[in-house]
């Protein structure tokens, strides 16, 4: 079976509709705003309104695919003659399928292509939402596929093609010469390794979604819709980001660190009562009241608690922000639990917090319910962090280009773990990272370890210590191993064994 057809569908009567009697059913005549008249039977909502039964515009193909299910498919035609062609090839394609020319995929797969780029990505974007998937992530991934598909000229599936992404990326991320001349005497904002990696990620996600690739944890499946039969963008290579890293962050010294803190506490204050402009610009004249006063003295306090706290956390500023005062417990150890939604490798980890900070914390929160928010985090961090810097005297960028930035506080807590001694597995686990060289490179500032200390602490070659020997013979049962070695076999002798080397002198 075959046909065309055009759905019935309801609507609101126009306002201006009157209602009359033919034939036994009750219509409704209008004139539209171009003066046309026009009638359409009444018929009743399911909120129990009085609305209007309409045809639509387009037809509709009604037929039976290759495995026997009949479908409707929107033709999106007005014309008969047109949607017939439309109709005419869903047929063929069915009998291919039962002719086993093509398969049940490669038929499903054909519906999607006339579907524009734009939909699949808007559905693809919906996908992700509904799956919890973080907020940020999913609008990073929405604006790139959106601009890099517009800039591509991506209009239907057919049209995605990995070398056309490569060779328009690649324009973003070296300086054209044409834009040195002439008209554009400015080059343009090239992009990062980092933000080029970006992209491809967005695409390989979207081109596995679109053969049907779905992905729950670490677990992947092949069931979900195929739109696509093979991933265009797989295996797309990417760019070192070590080579290049545009914004280097700079970790802060201890003494960095005390005096932005303490920038912190006092700017707002120390701005309010500073004149910006006129004779006496500059000067600290203006008289606050106490109820300022102390509103200003707040913020500063929650400022100067927001650095510290990702100092001594290694808090991502959305976790920050995200963070409630029911995340926090205080008690014998005090710890911060995260929920996996908001936190970026989203497992919901316990951190434990450092007592005077739990101090301050518990202080801080002493008024607040368990589902409020613990801190206010701005969305003007970035700028806050710079004006408390310059108070306190700390230069954002140093002669070597490395820069600090609100991230960059979670920097100082990596590289200070390293200083004060803390094994590098520790230091992956405090930091939540999946790869120990994130931790030990990226996350360390070489510059403000002890190297020295370190190097001192090698032993003298020239005076060997003397060592006596762990292991005894023992020539009296003919055993090789005697003594603590008769016993290894036992785990705990072997815990015995490894502390008696500790205590070796």
């Amino acid at each position: 079976m075959a046909a065309l057809l055009k759905k019935q569908t309801t609507r609101p009567m126009p306002a201006n509709a009157k209602i009359v009697t033919r034939k036994g059913k009750q219509i409704a005549q209008w004139k539209t705003r171009s003066g046309k008249k026009r009638t359409a039977e009444l018929t009743t909502g399911r909120d129990g309104s009085t609305r209007i039964k309409t045809e639509a515009a387009t037809w509709t193909a009604k037929y039976r695919d290759g495995v026997g299910v009949i479908r409707e498919v929107a033709t999106g035609c007005r014309d008969r003659q047109a949607a017939a062609a439309i109709l005419k090839e869903l047929t063929d394609r069915s009998e291919l399928v039962k002719a086993k020319i093509l398969s049940p995929d490669q038929d499903k797969v054909a519906d999607h292509q006339r579907t524009p780029v734009a939909d699949h990505i808007a559905a693809y974007i919906g996908y992700q939402r509904d799956r919890g998937r973080n907020a940020h992530h999913v609008k990073n991934y929405e604006t790139r596929l959106n601009r890099s598909a517009n800039e591509c000229n991506f209009r239907w599936l057919s049209d995605l093609n990995a070398d056309r992404l490569e060779k328009w990326l690649s324009v973003l991320t070296e300086t054209p010469k044409a834009a040195t001349e002439g008209e554009h005497p400015e080059p343009p904002k090239l992009i990062s390794a980092s933000v080029y990696n970006g992209y491809i990620d967005a695409w390989v996600a979207f081109g596995n979604w679109l053969i049907g690739k779905r992905v729950n944890g670490h677990r992947s499946n092949m069931q979900g819709e195929k739109r696509m039969l093979v991933n265009p963008f797989g295996g797309i290579g990417k760019r070192d980001t070590n080579q290049d890293r545009r914004r280097v962050a700079r970790a802060l010294t201890e003494d960095e660190m005390s005096r932005l803190l303490q920038s912190a506490r006092e700017r707002p204050v120390i701005a309010a009562e500073t004149v910006r402009r006129g004779p006496k610009k500059g000067q600290r004249v203006i008289v606050l009241t106490d109820e300022r006063r102390a509103k200003l003295e707040r913020l500063g306090a929650e400022r100067a608690l927001i650095y510290k706290t990702a100092i001594l956390t290694g808090l991502r500023k959305g976790e920050l922000r995200s963070m409630t005062v029911g995340d926090l417990s205080f008690g014998d150890v005090s710890f911060v639990k995260l929920k996996a939604g908001n936190e970026k490798n989203r497992q919901g980890s316990t951190l434990p917090i450092r007592s005077d900070l739990a101090g301050e914390l518990r202080k801080w929160t002493a008024d607040k319910s368990p589902s409020d928010r613990v801190f206010h985090v701005s969305s003007s961090l970035t700028d806050i962090l710079d004006k408390d810097l310059e108070a306190a005297g700390i230069p954002k960028i140093d002669d070597e280009g490395r820069v600090v930035h609100v991230h960059a506080l979670r920097h100082s807590f990596g590289t200070h773990l390293s200083r004060a001694g803390v094994t590098p597995r520790v230091a992956q686990a405090a930091m939540r990272h999946s790869n120990i060289s994130l931790t030990m490179t990226t996350y360390t500032d070489p510059r403000l370890l002890d190297t020295a200390a370190a190097v001192e602490s090698l032993p003298d070659f020239d005076r060997p210590r003397k060592v006596a020997p762990l292991v005894a013979t023992n020539s009296g049962d003919g055993r090789k191993l005697g003594g603590i070695a008769a016993h290894l076999d036992d785990s705990a002798d072997i815990g015995k064994f490894r502390r008696s080397i500790k205590k070796t002198p």
